[in-house]
């Protein structure tokens, strides 16, 4: 009696730590592929796109905060004189990028916006529409609060989205689709591989990637006839420009017409040099690549 007491002890103890022994199994089990799916999670998390808001400024990127001492900011003192207005952005440099100071001192059109910008850096108007049927190419700014702070690439469209807004005018105006707004293609372009930090706007976006849009772009040679053909065709043209007028290192803009003074240009950096006819003497120089477009 006394071995079969024993007996019965003993398969009690082995059956009660067969079971903890497979608790514990499970829980390991779930604990380790828990890790496993966090571990899996984590590179499809953190390549999610910050929000411009919780960006700091990068030394080196066109996000570099004005120092108090730079030469853009003495400028801007000195223009304060004339304009009041300048000397908040002068008290409180280091909340304004750099090259977004250096592109106010030569376009005053900006003061607005670059006054917002602190408040409003990262902010898009979702609703915003680009005005289509009226006959014409609408003449679209960079720096348009409705999506000039937006994030493009290392920067924000008021600084470096002439691609894009180049090509929102196009579409506008070839298609009618007033959706295709600069932040909706500069989110386009960011996402797909036409931006390059340092570089810029991919060219490919105008011969590929337009496609998206509603529209077929050709490179197109350097030529005043052929220039004045494809304008005249209906066509509109995108023109990437080297040092010289429109830019000190590259920039986009659209050629809209042909007539006795020259060409027209909408300058997405520029009412000023929007309001102005180009010949092509003065043009051909600085024009780096081209290209006509027309709905596809």
């Amino acid at each position: 009696m006394k071995r079969q007491g024993r007996h019965r002890r003993r398969s009690l103890f082995f059956r009660r730590a067969a079971i903890l022994l497979t608790g514990a199994a499970i829980v390991i089990a779930a604990g380790w592929g828990g890790m496993q799916a966090l571990r899996l999670a984590e590179p499809v998390l953190s390549s999610l796109p910050q929000p411009l808001s919780a960006l700091s400024f990068a030394q080196g990127s066109s996000l570099t905060p004005a120092a108090a001492d730079s030469e853009t900011v003495q400028q801007l003192r000195e223009l304060a004189g004339e304009e009041p207005r300048l000397q908040e952005i002068v008290d409180n440099s280091g909340e304004y990028p750099e090259e977004l100071l250096r592109m106010l001192v030569k376009n005053m059109d900006m003061l607005d916006f670059v006054l917002g910008y602190p408040e409003h850096r990262g902010e898009t108007d979702e609703d915003a529409v680009v005005e289509t049927g009226t006959g014409g190419v609408p003449l679209l700014l960079q720096y348009d609060p409705r999506w000039g702070y937006g994030r493009y690439g290392d920067s924000i469209l008021a600084v470096n989205g002439c691609g894009p807004t180049c090509l929102s005018m196009v579409a506008a105006a070839l298609t009618g689709d007033g959706t295709a707004t600069p932040y909706r293609i500069a989110q386009y372009a960011d996402s797909h591989g036409y931006y390059a930090v340092g570089a810029g706007t991919s060219w490919s976006l105008m011969t590929e990637g337009c496609a998206s849009f509603g529209l077929c772009g050709e490179e197109l040679p350097l030529s005043e006839f052929g220039m004045q053909r494809a304008l005249e065709e209906g066509r509109l043209i995108i023109c990437s420009m080297g040092p010289g007028d429109f830019t000190t290192s590259g920039h986009f803009i659209v050629l809209t017409g042909y007539g006795d003074g020259g060409f027209s240009v909408h300058d997405p950096n520029s009412r000023e040099r929007s309001a102005q006819t180009w010949d092509y003497e003065r043009l051909a120089p600085q024009i780096r690549n081209l290209w006509a477009f027309s709905a596809a």
